[in-house]
């Protein structure tokens, strides 16, 4: 991802995401009274790639809206509008193929019906996350980068 952006900021929103939906998780496995065993480590790990791909998408779309030459705030604002409905849909695709199994409906469903609560609270939660702490923590982190970097440049021309 360092290479893909370039910058510190994208990666460390994506990541920030990534570990909060774990909550999501753990508080999913909580309210059902489900252990955390190997199947709910892979849901873990699903919910983990879900989270990272809404991350590089929109935050992808908010590098072209700064390169359509959108204020850094503006472009965070027009990716999260752009990207809203397709992080909606997975989300709602992800709950809904996990439904069945969370219910343990069918044969074998009682062994992953772990994975399938775990999914389903980390993509509920990060659902939230991706809209909302993606893009603060990768806003706050480019404006300190871009704070940190013209520092220098003023206390040059003092």
């Amino acid at each position: 991802m360092l290479f893909e952006f370039r910058t510190f900021a994208a990666p460390l929103a994506i990541l920030t995401s990534a570990v909060l939906s774990t909550c999501g998780v753990f508080l999913a496995l909580f309210i059902t009274r489900t252990t955390f065993n190997i199947s709910s480590f892979m849901g873990m790990i699903m919910v983990i790639g879900i989270v990272a791909k809404n991350g590089i998408l929109l935050l992808d779309a908010e590098q072209k809206f700064r390169a359509a030459g959108l204020s850094l705030e503006e472009a965070v604002i027009q990716a999260g509008r752009r990207r809203l409905p397709p992080i909606v849909m997975t989300a709602l695709a992800a709950i809904a193929g996990m439904l069945p199994l969370a219910f343990a409906m069918g044969a074998g469903a009682q062994m992953l019906k772990p994975l399938a609560i775990a999914v389903i609270g980390g993509v509920l939660l990060s659902m939230v996350l991706s809209l909302i702490i993606t893009p603060a923590v990768h806003l706050f982190a480019t404006r300190r980068a871009l704070r940190g970097s013209s520092e220098p440049l003023e206390a040059q021309r003092s």
